[in-house]
């Protein structure tokens, strides 16, 4: 169990101000994705713990400088 939990600040999200949430997928990657519109950062890739953490600060800061993709219905 990871006992070293890292907490990032989130910005509101840059389309609807809605809450952002960290989130991994399959172990190897992370991205920001807003609960409510479903907008987020790119992915980011990482091999370890270390790289792990870097990749969770990059997407922060995309997140929180407003980089964000959003899918409208019909794209």
């Amino acid at each position: 169990m990871d006992n070293n939990i890292a907490i990032y600040e989130l910005e509101d999200c840059p389309h609807c101000r809605g809450v952002g949430q960290l989130l991994h997928e399959g172990g190897w990657n992370c991205y920001v994705e807003c609960l409510d519109c479903g907008a987020q950062t790119t992915f980011v890739d990482y091999d370890d713990a270390g790289s792990k953490e870097e990749a969770e600060r990059a997407v922060v800061r995309l997140w929180n400088m407003g980089k964000v993709i959003r899918i409208e219905r019909g794209e």
